[in-house]
This record gives structure tokens, sequence and C-alpha cells, in this order.
């Protein structure tokens, strides 16, 4: 017979080893949470490690917790309670979150929220914010800290749609600001983040002469009133365009330490697809494709995360027919249409985005993967709680204490072709697909190493590929892992301008379109327009004419168009095609819409209009020296002639690789040396 004290040891015991157990089994509920600090372009933990954090959005009002079902009167104990209660629920079901965004709605700190605006803070009472402050907000923040996930605070409300440098909204979020920052400093908390405003949409300077930009004249101020309390907590950046554009930072970015941007981004934006309002649930969309949407994101937002991390804070998508989402689309698939897989892919591709599902809690709470795949909001694959759920634990597999299993290279590939067509003036991206030996999934396109055979053609910097010239090379993409074993593949890249071959030619720019590579048929949909997107711009201002050709007469009043500014709506240069089939036109000649010449140094977008429904076939489009030339096809013979420098190029001046003998066959084409 045990004693007493025998029994008392044998029950510590029992409950250290359940502790134990639990602590194992809900390792990720209970993660350790290092100190987040942002260094370069990276969001980065105490250990040295680059980190990117993914989760859920929640907002503490009646309205947004269930349209007013679940609590009301102000309620502090009610609203507490539900909205821990589904964040233990999402954490339940296996949702790998680490990061929380909490709106301080306006519910609370306004004296009246009967018709009022969320932009309209001429109520706003700070005695109010204050008070629930401490007894809301805070109280959510440590409870989702006690829980191993990371805050990161948004002001009440929105920004008004026009907001100017010295107005009463700066005043108000220096305000509000300054005094979380000292009640953070106070509490001695160095983990929570701060978002400095939702969605500002146009922002004014005050003096239109300054030279520095009206979003670093904004926030530059605001960031200094949170620094002069002694918080250095981490602050993420609002840009203008509803947080869409981040242009003004490249040449004015916020100074100091521990500054991120945070970013908005739905389905439609940035040239990504969107489903079309008159369609069921089809799949059917409307946008840019990966093409336009990868064009899209180059330009606004890859451009700041080469100088600092972003968090995406908010970004959801689902079919519309479930009205579940802010976001209608679907998931479809990376390197194709749809928003969600493409979505993903620009965030691990580009490296240092941190991101967070828009859905309302209330949904991911009652998500169960075991479910089968089906046509509800929660089961279909093509809404983002499915796919969502599961990239979140890949995700958790990397970070911040991977096993060694998590770190063993299985398996490696490159997501294209083994040989690839790929657009000049154009950034791209191989996707690089890995499995590891726990069984999760990375994309590793951002930190693989790249050896390119002729670097004349391309470069390659944090796995994004310029390529600058015509012609042809190899690449070999590797990856070497934590314990030396080492995965390559080899891909064959050609390049050029105006390729008749899918993915690189896009029949969706506007509206739903097809293309069949294999005749060069283009069928745009109604007054819709299909053709090739340049992310760094095509430069054609070595050539003289640009010669356009097609196979047959079209019928559907086609235009040739040409944009130098990276926007459909914009004014292109336009070339009618009548009832020709071969258009040859002098480039400086060449007048946009607004009678202005078309600069041929960089062109974003290239292809054909029209009224759709009918076909366009395309024989070819080529940059000659020579309006003469007839480019090249499968059965002609181009000659070439070697340069001082031992470059090669055809007749039409195109540079191609230089061949072993005298005869050279490039992409179809046979080259004859002369």
């Amino acid at each position: 017979m045990k004693t007493k004290t025998q029994r008392t040891l044998f029950t510590l015991l029992f409950i250290f080893a359940a502790c134990m157990t639990a602590m194992q089994t809900e390792a990720w509920r209970n993660m350790r949470m290092p100190q987040l600090h942002i260094e370069g372009r990276y969001l980065m933990d105490e250990d040295g490690n680059k980190v990117n954090l993914h989760g859920i959005v929640q907002t503490y009002s009646p309205w947004f917790n269930e349209k007013g079902t679940k609590w009301t009167n102000y309620n502090v104990q009610a609203c507490l309670s539900y909205n821990q209660d589904l964040i233990t629920k999402i954490l339940d079901n296996g949702f790998k979150i680490n990061v929380l965004r909490l709106h301080m709605d306006p519910y609370w700190s306004n004296t009246n929220n009967e018709g009022i605006s969320e932009n309209d803070i001429s109520r706003f009472s700070m005695t109010r914010f204050k008070k629930y402050y401490g007894e809301v907000f805070y109280e959510m923040a440590k409870f989702c800290e006690a829980n191993g996930i990371y805050v990161v605070m948004r002001p009440p409300g929105v920004c008004p749609k026009d907001i100017t440098v010295g107005d009463d909204y700066q005043k108000y979020l220096i305000k509000v600001w300054t005094y979380v920052a000292q009640k953070l400093v106070e509490e001695g908390n160095t983990t929570i983040m701060i978002e400095l405003a939702n969605e500002p949409v146009n922002i004014h300077k005050k003096d239109e002469t300054t030279s520095t930009s009206a979003s670093y004249e904004y926030f530059q101020p605001i960031v200094d009133a949170i620094r002069q309390q002694g918080c250095n907590n981490i602050i993420w950046v609002p840009g203008p365009g509803y947080q869409s554009d981040y242009r003004d930072y490249v040449t004015t970015p916020i100074e100091g330490n521990n500054i991120g941007y945070a970013i908005h981004c739905y389905p439609g934006w940035y040239g990504s697809d969107a489903e079309v309002e008159s369609a069921e649930h089809t799949g059917d969309v409307s946008g840019g494709g990966y093409q336009g949407f990868f064009n899209g994101w180059h330009e606004r937002i890859h451009c700041i995360t080469e100088k600092a991390p972003i968090l995406v804070t908010e970004m959801d998508w689902a079919p519309k027919i479930y009205d579940k989402s802010w976001g209608k689309s679907t998931t479809g698939v990376r390197g194709g249409n749809g928003f969600g897989a493409n979505f993903k892919f620009l965030c691990d591709v580009t490296g240092n985005v941190s991101w967070t599902v828009f859905t309302s809690p209330e949904h991911l709470a009652k998500y169960d993967d075991t479910a089968a795949d089906g046509s509800t909001f929660l089961t279909d694959p093509e809404a983002c709680p499915r796919p969502v759920y599961r990239w979140f634990k890949d995700y958790a597999a990397e970070w911040p204490d991977p096993t060694d299993d998590a770190r063993k290279l299985v398996s490696f590939s490159l997501g294209c072709d083994d040989n690839m067509t790929v657009l000049t003036g154009n950034t791209t991206v191989i996707p690089v697909d890995a499995t590891f030996a726990d069984g999760h999934k990375e994309c590793l396109s951002s930190k693989a190493d790249y050896d390119i055979s002729n670097p004349t053609m391309a470069t390659v910097t944090d796995g994004l590929i310029k390529c600058k010239e015509a012609g042809e090379t190899d690449m070999t993409i590797s990856y070497t892992d934590a314990f030396g074993t080492r995965k390559e593949a080899t891909v064959h890249l050609n390049l050029a301008p105006f390729p008749l071959s899918l993915p690189a030619f896009n029949p969706n720019i506007w509206d739903k379109g097809t293309f069949d590579e294999a005749t060069g048929t283009l069928t745009t949909g109604t007054y819709g327009f299909g053709g090739w997107n340049y992310s760094d711009g095509l430069d054609m201002s070595g050539y003289k004419y640009i010669i356009i050709e097609l196979s047959a007469r079209q019928e559907i009043g086609a235009s040739f168009r040409l944009f130098d500014v990276n926007d459909y709506w914009s004014k292109p240069a336009m070339i009618e095609m009548g009832t020709s089939t071969r258009i040859v036109k002098e480039l400086s000649t060449l007048k946009k819409q607004d009678n202005t010449s078309l600069n041929p140094q960089h062109i974003y977008i290239a292809g054909f209009w029209s009224y759709g429904g009918k076909p366009i076939k395309i024989k070819q489009i080529f940059l000659s020296n020579d309006k003469n030339a007839t480019g090249a096809t499968a059965i002609d013979a181009v000659l070439f002639t070697p340069k001082a420098d031992g470059a090669i190029h055809n007749l039409n001046g195109q540079r191609i690789a230089k061949p072993a003998h005298g005869i050279y066959i490039q992409g179809g084409k046979i080259y004859i040396a002369q």
C-alpha cells in the first residue's frame, strides 16, 4: 500500500506528465514567443531567424460579432467571453495562427454611434477610449499572447477618403497612439505591434512645394510621437489607395527602426482575378490572371518589400454564392486563373510577407478539416478556409522551433516546363517546390541558388528573375538543406518580346478571353483585351518598326494597343487592324489617345482589343529596323552575323545565343550563318 507521501508524489508526477503531453500536443498554441524586430527587409526573432506571421483578425463591436446577436449594450464581459471563446475554438480546431489583428472598434470610444460612419471622429471620446482600452482591447491582447499569438492593434475606425498633412485626423491618430505607446511602456509590453491607420485613400500634402511624399509627411509625425514615449514596438505603416500602393515610400521611406508596411489585398486588386458578377458558381473570373496579378504586385508592393517587410492585414476570398467573405473569387491554380493560390505564391516568393485572413472568426471556429470536400463555404477548396488551414500548418513547421525532420529536404521540383518561354522586359519567378521529412511543403523560390549559363539574358535577386534580352539560356536552380543535402534542377529559358504561347500570352487582360497557342487564335471577351504584360517595361527603343501580321483578316474591330504606363485604363497608342493582315508602324510616329508621343523605352502592356466573340488569328509580331523584314517562321532561313563582341544578332536585330555550327535552331526558327 502506498503511503500518503507516495500517493501525493504519484499524483504530482501524473499531473506533470499530463501537462507535458498537453504542451507537446499543443506546442503551437503554447509556443515560445521570441521578441521580434525588423532588420533590413525581414521580420526577425531574437535568435536571428527570419519570420513570417500568419493569422486572423477580430473586431470588437456587436455588429461585427454576428450582427448584434451575441452581445450588446457595452457589455464588456459578454464581449470578452464571446471573442475569447472564438479564439479558443479556432485553436482547438487546429488552426496554426500566430498573429491577430485587433480592431479597437469605435463602438467603445464614440459617445454615440447612431447615424455615424466609421470614418467620422466627431464623437470620439478620449475618456471612453482610455477606459475601454484597458477593459476590452488590452484584455483581449493579453488573452491572445497567453495563447502564443502576437497582436497587431488597429486604431478605431477607418480613414476619411481624403486626408491632409496637419488635419484633424492626423492629430486624432497622434492622440490615440501616444496614449497606447505610453500604456505599452508602462506595462513593459514590447510584443504588441501597431498598425497606424486603416485604409487611407487619398493623402494630400499641406504644402505642395515640399519634396517629400504626402504619405511620409502624414505618417512620420505619428511614428515620431510613438517613439517619443519610449515605445520601440514594431509599427506597420499603411499606404494610399486603401493600402494598395507603396511607391511613395520607395524614395521617402518612413524613418526609424522597427518599421514595416501594412497592405490590403483583395480579388480584383493589382490586376488579380475577381469573380464575374453575372456568373454563378462556375469559377468564372475576370482579371489579369497570374501574370497580371504578379505585375501589379511587382509595381505597387514589391517595390517596398525590397526595403522592409510587409504585413497583409486584410485579405480573403470565396465564390460569391457563399456570402461569407469580403473578397469574391476562387482559389484557382498557381500560375493560372483565380486569386487564392496566386496570392499565396506571391507572398512566398517575395519572401518577407506576413498575412492574415479577414474572414470573420465565427466561420473559422466551425471549420472541420476532417470533413470531405464539398460545396459549402467551409468545405469548398475554392473558398479560403480549407486551403488557408492547410497552408498555415505548413508554415507552422518552419518557425519558431523547427524539428530536424522539418529541415531535412526530401524532394525538390520546379513548377514549370523544362523548356520555358518568358517575356523580355519582365520579371518572373519559377516555382521551386520542396517537401521535407516531416511532410510539410515549402516554396523555396526566394531561398534557392540560381546559376545562369548566359547572364546577359537575365539576372536573379531573391528568386526574382529579371529578363533583359531576347535569346536563350539554361538556368540551374538548387537548394542545400541544413544537413548538406543538395538537390537541383535545370530549366531552359526562351526569352522573347511577343511569344504566342501560354502563359506568357494572357487572353484575359480585360474580360475573359481564350487563346489557342497552336494556331495563334485569340478570342477576346466583349470589349476585351488579350496580349502581354511587362512588369519592368519592354524597351523597344533600339528598333525603328513594329510589324504585326495576322493569318487572316479580322472581323471584330480589332486594334493593336501599346501602353507606356502600367495601367490598362491609361491612354494607349492604337493601331487599327482594319482589313489588313500586315501592318508596319514606325515607333517614333505612334501617338497615344491624348495625342502625346508613345515612349517606346518602357511598354508595360501590349496586345489586341476587340468587340469580342470572333477570332483574331495572329501570325507573328516582331520588332525590326527593316520595314520589309518578314520575321522568321519554322521554315524560314534567317541569316545572322557575329558582332565584334562575340554576340550574335539575326537580321531583325534580335540577339541570339552563339551557335556551335553554321546552322542554328532557336525557338522553332532556323538560322544560317552568312
